[in-house]
């Protein structure tokens, strides 16, 4: 790979909770995780977690991008702006476009519910009963296999998306 994909594919952001007690990471490479700290997830109920989940996603998603626009900036030595999109009309439709995109995924037990739009707006709902039935890491990998379940919703929508706004072609090595 280039410097800038071997850089961005190095790129691994996280951020915390509101409350300060889970730690929520991402990576291109690493993929997504989530660390609990102490014994706090036994003081959760599952609306409670949800919220503090739904709201740490945003963060880490926030991050990601920061750490993204500052890598390319760094690797181009110019500085990202969004606002530079806008003359090109077909990026600009794409990016609108993007930005309201639905994605939902649920988890292998069927426990946690991800949606969430534009990747800006989160919503996890944790079906009642899970805190009491699962363990701290058999919840982390039931709420990570609903992660993934939403980011190949994601994935899957994006392909059609850039299909849409930029032609099949997009998809050929030139």
């Amino acid at each position: 790979m280039g410097q800038m994909a071997d850089r961005l594919a190095a790129l691994v952001v996280t951020a915390f909770s509101p409350d300060g007690q889970i730690e929520g990471s991402y990576g291109a490479a690493a993929g997504a995780n989530i660390r609990f700290n102490g014994n706090s997830y036994r003081h959760y109920t599952e609306r409670g977690l949800g919220h503090q989940l739904s709201r740490m996603a945003v963060l880490v998603w926030i991050a990601h991008q920061r750490g993204h626009d500052a890598t390319v900036a760094e690797v181009t030595g110019q500085p990202v702006s969004r606002r530079q999109e806008t003359w090109d009309a077909r990026r600009r439709r794409f990016r609108e476009e993007q930005a309201e995109t639905e994605s939902e995924g649920m988890s292998t037990g069927g426990l946690v519910y991800f949606r969430n739009t534009g990747m800006r707006d989160w919503h996890i709902v944790i079906r009642d009963g899970t805190l009491s039935k699962l363990d701290e890491p058999e919840f982390v990998k039931e709420f990570l296999s609903g992660y993934a379940a939403l980011s190949l919703d994601y994935r899957h929508k994006m392909t059609k998306l850039r299909t849409k706004h930029y032609g099949p072609d997009i998809w050929m090595k030139k």
